[in-house]
């Protein structure tokens, strides 16, 4: 939502987003630990016909003990405990938020340099595919996707259908990744995860799986940001202007969904 805001609300985006970002990482090595028990089984189900899936379970044993390690050495109530209370701080400060501009002008800027953003690192995630620059374009399409979602009452249908798509491709770009932690891990110690040659199998499926995901992407990716910035620009202000039109009808009644979810929702 801040991102929505941004150009005129820097100083306090700066502020906040820092903030998040900090309060996510304490919960970070949690969530990857969790992300790359899941990935491996939806990777062997993935080629369940094509492999023997019980000459990689000193693999799956191994990143079941790594995971409990991890838990016993972090202190999971008090890691909870700091973050409701950063989150408590973060929600007081909603009330001082204050935009200067109001109606479509004031979310156009953000909704789209996001786009913008979006758009770009798609093609050089292309061009040069590297684990960064996937990670990069996974990042900007996942906001992307959170914009659609906060304005999905300009027109219900619509946006329905478009918050779907744009939520498929985050989760095949998050599949990606997950794919890319889960190798990653396996070559920083392989020797404690079993045989050599079941890990060089299981990093070529990994391989296998990310090829496929990213073709995917690459189309459905294609469709989402198929516009160019400013068109997609006025598309998006005709949906405002007539929604706002709409507001003004008798029969429209204030208890109907707001086309912008606010903080508290």
């Amino acid at each position: 939502m801040l991102k929505l805001v941004r150009p005129q609300f820097e100083e306090i985006y700066q502020l906040e987003n820092a903030w998040f970002r900090d309060t996510a990482k304490g919960l970070a090595e949690l969530r990857d630990t969790e992300a790359i028990i899941e990935t491996y089984d939806s990777l062997l189900d993935q080629f369940s016909d094509q492999i023997d899936r019980r000459a990689f379970a000193p693999i799956r044993r191994a990143l079941t003990l790594r995971q409990k390690k991890i838990i016993e050495r972090v202190d999971l109530n008090q890691t909870l405990k700091k973050l409701r209370a950063r989150l408590g701080t973060a929600a007081r400060r909603v009330s001082d938020w204050k935009l200067r501009i109001e109606e479509f002008e004031g979310i156009e800027g953000g909704l789209l340099a996001t786009y913008r953003q979006a758009r770009k690192t798609m093609v050089l995630a292309y061009e040069e595919p590297t684990a960064a620059n996937f990670h990069e374009w996974r990042k900007q399409a996942k906001y992307h996707d959170f914009h659609m979602r906060l304005l999905r009452g300009l027109w219900k249908p619509v946006m329905r259908s478009v918050s779907k798509e744009t939520d498929d491709l985050s989760d095949l770009l998050g599949d990606d990744h997950n794919l890319y932690v889960l190798h990653k891990t396996l070559l920083k110690s392989p020797k404690q995860y079993g045989k050599k040659r079941d890990i060089q199998v299981l990093l070529g499926l990994i391989d296998r799986r990310s090829a496929e995901l990213r073709v995917e992407a690459n189309t459905v990716g294609t469709r989402i940001f198929a516009e160019k910035p400013n068109a997609f620009g006025r598309r998006f202000r005709g949906y405002w202007k007539v929604w706002r039109s709409e507001a003004k009808l008798p029969s429209k009644k204030l208890s109907e969904e707001p086309a912008v979810v606010t903080a508290a929702a």
